[in-house]
């Protein structure tokens, strides 16, 4: 990441740019989908690297390798087997550095960490090559490391963090900046308000406190008068078991007696019922003699009802058959009956409508006569009025001339 974060961390203060242009959002976003890609791809690897075991037990490891081996990826094979040996002897040596007290200077520690670091490397560019040993080692991974994990997350929040900062500009930083100082502002008062809050919390808790104290005396007084009143109670409760008690003893012993008293009239109704069972042996017999010649009799009818039941059945069933002829024969009547009185009643619309036609005419030929009457009126008045005026005219010149001559 260094060749792309050495631009961002200049040392120099840069001036203050002009309104960006597309052509400088368009650097921008090239700039930053560049960088992000470089995070997206380290954070792919890292992934693909969670999956692989980093102390497995010789089960998991034959498991792995076997399956490899069936899918016939033996470099991935080979390159793991390597990668399990040199975190072994990788840790050795950091035990044995520690162990001796050598910090530093230990060039056999770098050495397998370089190799760690190619053969990681070539291990990551052969499970993107082969996505089949990767899916083996998804199958197998029982759990992944909680700190891979947790840098996989810390380096996805960077790239969109990363993206999201490259990919602003200046007047995007300005408005957020501003954003950020109203929402200090809008915290500040915020925090005036919790503490006033606070301040009230405080004087109601006293309040509250001062209740329960007072509820805390009343809950005393009322504990001791419970406790008296649970004395009394135990002392009415011992005093009624006892009458209790005696009233018991008595009511079992009056049950006793009653019981024996019941079980003599018992034995006596038993003795009585035994010999009228013996009496009535003999009547029983005759009566049920009597039942089986009354259901013999009742068989005798009942086989005579059915006789007849289906002869009245047979004589049903012809006039049911008959029923449905006649049926048949009066819905074709209806029909036939039904378009008769439809007919009658077409025939009698249309002459109720013919007479309101005709009606209707008559009224026209009387509006059309009075009309013309009116106008013929209005006609005469208006010719008779126009020869009046004629004459009057003429009347009204003879008289000037005649004026004229006696002058």
């Amino acid at each position: 990441l260094k060749p792309f974060l050495t631009p961002l961390t200049a040392a120099s203060p840069l001036p203050t740019p002009p309104p960006a242009s597309p052509s400088m959002h368009k650097l921008t976003s090239l700039e930053a989908q560049r960088v992000t890609s470089v995070l997206d791809n380290t954070l792919e690897k890292l992934q693909t690297l969670s999956y692989i075991p980093t102390e497995p037990d010789a089960d998991s490891m034959d498991s792995i390798t076997n399956a490899l081996a069936d899918s016939g990826i033996n470099n991935v094979k080979s390159c793991l087997h390597s990668l399990w040996q040199l975190e072994d002897s990788y840790r050795r040596t950091k035990e044995n550095a520690f162990s001796n007290s050598n910090f530093g200077g230990n060039d056999s520690g770098f050495e397998i960490g370089e190799q760690l670091y190619n053969t990681t490397r070539t291990l990551c560019r052969l499970l993107r090559k082969h996505p089949i040993a990767l899916d083996i080692l998804m199958e197998h991974s029982t759990s992944r490391p909680q700190n891979v994990m947790n840098t996989c997350q810390y380096l996805q929040d960077l790239a969109g963090i990363t993206f999201r900062r490259l990919s602003t500009t200046v007047e995007e930083e300005a408005a957020n900046s501003k954003t950020l100082r109203e929402l200090t502002e809008k915290q500040k008062l915020a925090e005036k308000d919790r503490e006033s809050l606070h301040n009230n919390l405080e004087f109601q808790r006293a309040e509250k406190d001062k209740e329960v104290a007072m509820l805390g005396q009343t809950i005393s007084k009322l504990r001791v008068e419970l406790h008296e009143l649970t004395r009394n109670n135990e002392v009415e409760v011992a005093s009624i078991e006892q009458t209790a008690t005696e009233n018991v003893g008595n009511a079992r012993a009056a049950h006793a007696t009653r019981c024996e008293e019941l079980k003599v009239e018992t034995d006596k109704l038993l003795e009585t019922i035994k010999n009228m069972c013996a009496k009535n042996a003999d009547s029983e017999n005759a009566l049920r003699k009597r039942k089986n010649k009354y259901e013999t009799e009742l068989n005798a009818k009942i086989d005579a009802y059915d006789t007849e039941m289906g002869e009245k059945q047979a004589m049903i069933e012809d006039i049911t058959e008959k029923f449905e002829k006649e049926s048949a024969e009066l819905r074709e009547l209806q029909e036939h009956f039904d378009k008769v009185d439809a007919n009658a009643s077409t025939a009698e619309d249309e002459a109720k409508a013919l007479a309101e036609v005709l009606a209707l005419d008559a009224a026209a030929d009387r509006i059309l006569s009075d009309a013309s009457t009116v106008i013929q009126k209005r006609a005469r008045g208006i010719i008779d009025r126009a020869i009046v005026a004629k004459l009057k005219k003429k009347k009204g010149k003879g008289k000037k001339g005649k004026k004229g001559k006696k002058k």
